[in-house]
């Protein structure tokens, strides 16, 4: 008896009546979500294809030390956070998910684009690798370029509208508005180019520390925003005086330059969350900073 007919026998379950052009080069696999640890069952298809060492069962997790996290998605959506995200987004999926994978392929990475439903029973969950690709999916650069600051990687301002759009539990949710604090005297006294690489610095650390509950933004010349979530009135205070600390010390130039940053922080709420609304009180409660002087601060919390 094969795998497939063993797993179907086990599970009670067709599985080529659930499945939709089934073709045996792909590779299909099961999941019981039910069974700790959670094991990956091949059901069809050769998975030294796909970049992976030869098995019929794995235990799934380790599925992940194969999954390359040096990838274009990855620098939008945070190295340190990228295959938590894959294995969240793989536990808490509904009905149905397509997902990009980078496979570590000895010296190069191959893209997997992944199919994942729900079976009849929940718990069950049936994967095809739809396609294989050789080079980054041209849907992976375009998503970089839409929703990435082209010269500090950091999440864009387009990114932070989609974000506030699609934001549905604001509990424990901020939005921090920073502008850096005597900028325009490096472009004055060094060039907009070490300018620049001001602000490469200062993406470069805040990608370097990525947590799971910021995200960073930025907006334009040298504003940057921060969403932060499961966070309250003094912790994000501290994450404010934090950020304010690393950036006047970030480098040389900030040292001698004195630079330092204004930050404005609102509480976001169901009735502030709008994009337009959160950035207008941002901008104003960073303002209210400024005029307090250079490495200052204001909570709006309604």
């Amino acid at each position: 008896m094969d795998l497939r007919k063993k797993v179907e026998s086990m599970y009670k379950v067709n599985l080529l009546e659930d499945l939709i052009f089934v073709d045996k080069k792909q590779v299909y696999f099961l999941v019981d979500l039910n069974v700790l640890p959670n094991v990956c069952h091949i059901i069809s298809g050769d998975v030294t294809q796909i970049g992976l060492p030869k098995f019929e069962t794995l235990e799934a997790r380790k599925l992940l030390d194969f999954v390359e996290p040096d990838n274009l998605l990855a620098e939008v959506e945070g190295k340190h956070t990228f295959i938590e995200k894959i294995r969240q987004d793989f536990l808490t999926f509904k009905e149905e998910l397509f997902l990009y994978i980078p496979i570590k392929n000895n010296q190069t990475t191959l893209w997997l684009y992944i199919r994942l439903r729900r079976l009849s029973e929940k718990h069950l969950v049936i994967g095809q690798v739809v396609r294989v690709y050789e080079d980054t999916p041209v849907n992976i650069i375009h998503y970089q370029k839409t929703y990435q600051d082209h010269l500090t990687r950091l999440f864009n301002r387009e990114t932070l509208k989609l974000h506030m759009d699609y934001l549905q539990n604001t509990e424990g949710s901020y939005l921090m508005y920073l502008d850096i604090d005597g900028f325009k005297d490096i472009n004055d006294q060094h060039g907009h180019q070490a300018g620049d690489k001001f602000l490469v610095d200062i993406a470069d650390h805040f990608i370097s520390k990525w947590e799971y509950n910021v995200l960073y933004y930025r907006l334009g010349d040298d504003e940057f925003a921060m969403y932060c979530f499961d966070h309250d009135d003094t912790s994000i205070i501290q994450r404010a005086q934090q950020i304010i600390n690393e950036i006047e010390n970030l480098n040389d130039t900030a040292k001698s330059l004195k630079v330092s940053a204004s930050i404005g922080i609102i509480k976001i709420t169901d009735w502030n969350k709008d994009y337009h609304n959160l950035l207008n009180l941002g901008v104003k409660a960073m303002y209210e900073s400024k005029g307090k002087g250079k490495g200052k601060f204001t909570l709006y919390a309604y």
